[in-house]
Formats: structure tokens, C-alpha cells, sequence
């Protein structure tokens, strides 16, 4: 199966559009948010609209509140993360503290003065959360993880019989392969760092393949 996951859209409804006409090009079955839509009704409506499986992001856990109904209470139930045989869906890091489950517990979790950062770790600046999300997975017996947040395309493959870290910030595909871990920063569809167009990953598990997609003319 062929799945199109995409992050950090920010109220950017041209982005996702650019982003599921793209997908749909690269014959993608199966689609997966990773977090930050924003606070326009349309981008949440045309999420749920395709039914598109979610997760919650910190956009989502702080603008809770502000939403109306019916978007509340879909928006209150998106999981911390989704788990599909050995590859995981998260929007900053699989290493999320079990009592946080949805949108709403983290809602009532956060109190004011607190770091989004204590539960949204930055991966490219954080090397401690890089190898706590490695840990996670090896508990979890998950070989790929997606992940948004950072806004930038990048990746890192734990070799494990030599216990080596590599790190990519240039790369437009990903051959998994076995004796590794591999957690995959897929961009950001809507307010991109590493350049001024959509950016999202192609995971292709048949093929164990990871494509990184940048939609220069979109």
C-alpha cells in the first residue's frame, strides 16, 4: 500500500490541495495528517470530509477551545499517534506519554508558562529525543517513523548491529532496509523551512520504499 503522509499545513488550503493532487498522481491509497492543521474551519473540514486519519499536533492541543462544534469533538478524539504494522504515525515524536491518548488530554495536560517543547520535541535540534523516539521504537517493534513539526524534510537510520546514527538533511528517497530504524521528518505541506514549496513523504510498505516529495510548481 501506498500511503501519502503529510504535516504543518497553517491555515494553508492551496498546500493541501497541492499536496492530495500530487498523492493521488503517485497512485497513493492511503492517506495520514501529522498535526498543525491550523484554525480555518475549511482545512479542517476538507480533512475530515475524506475521511483522513489524524493526529494531534500542538496547533490542535492549543486551539482546542476556540473551535466550534461539530469540528470540537472530532478534533478532541485525534490520537497521539497511529500505529500501522511496523511503521508509526506521530506529529513530533512516537515517545508520547501514555496518559496523553487525544487532542483533549493533552488540552487539559498543558497549563500556561508550560514548553510546548515537553511535549513536542524538535528532532533536529534535539539529539536526546532523536534516540528517546529510536528507544520507543525498538520497544514497540516499529522499523519506520513519520513525524512533522520540525517543517523541514529530513531523516535518521539507526544501523543497530554497529550502533551507528546517520543523519540526512539532502534526500529524496529512503530504501528501508532490515537491522535499521529509520524515523523520516516528512516536511511541511503549508509553511515549509527548507524552501517555499508543499513538501510530504510517500511510504510505500510493499516496496519498503520512502519517497520525500517537494512540489515545485505547485
Amino acid at each position: 500500500m501506498r500511503t501519502a503522509i503529510f504535516a504543518d499545513l497553517h491555515d494553508n488550503y492551496a498546500g493541501l490541495i497541492a499536496v492530495l493532487d500530487d498523492a493521488a498522481a503517485q497512485k497513493a491509497e492511503w492517506f495520514v495528517f501529522l498535526g498543525d492543521a491550523g484554525h480555518a474551519p475549511r482545512i479542517l473540514a476538507a480533512l475530515q470530509v475524506r475521511k483522513i486519519p489524524c493526529v494531534y499536533g500542538n496547533w490542535e492541543v492549543s486551539g482546542l477551545r476556540r473551535l466550534k462544534e461539530p469540528l470540537v469533538d472530532w478534533v478532541s478524539t485525534w490520537p497521539a499517534l497511529i500505529q500501522e504494522g511496523d511503521a508509526v504515525y506521530c506529529h513530533a515524536t512516537p515517545d508520547m506519554p501514555l496518559a496523553l491518548p487525544t487532542t483533549a488530554s493533552a488540552a487539559a495536560w498543558m497549563k500556561p508558562g508550560m514548553s510546548w517543547s515537553a511535549l513536542f520535541p524538535r528532532l533536529h535540534q534535539n539529539t536526546d529525543a532523536v534516540w528517546n523516539a529510536f528507544a520507543w521504537m525498538e520497544t514497540a517493534g516499529v522499523s519506520v517513523a513519520f513525524h512533522g513539526h520540525t517543517h523541514v524534510q529530513m531523516a535518521w537510520v539507526w544501523e543497530l548491529a554497529s550502533n551507528h546514527l546517520r543523519t540526512f538533511t539532502s534526500l529524496t528517497r529512503i530504501q528501508l532496509t532490515p537491522g535499521t530504524r529509520t524515523i523520516v521528518s516528512v516536511g511541511s505541506a503549508g509553511a515549509p523551512d527548507d524552501g517555499p514549496w508543499p513538501r510530504y513523504a510517500i511510504y510505500d510498505d510493499a516496496a519498503r520504499l520512502v519517497l520525500l516529495r517537494c512540489l515545485r510548481e505547485a
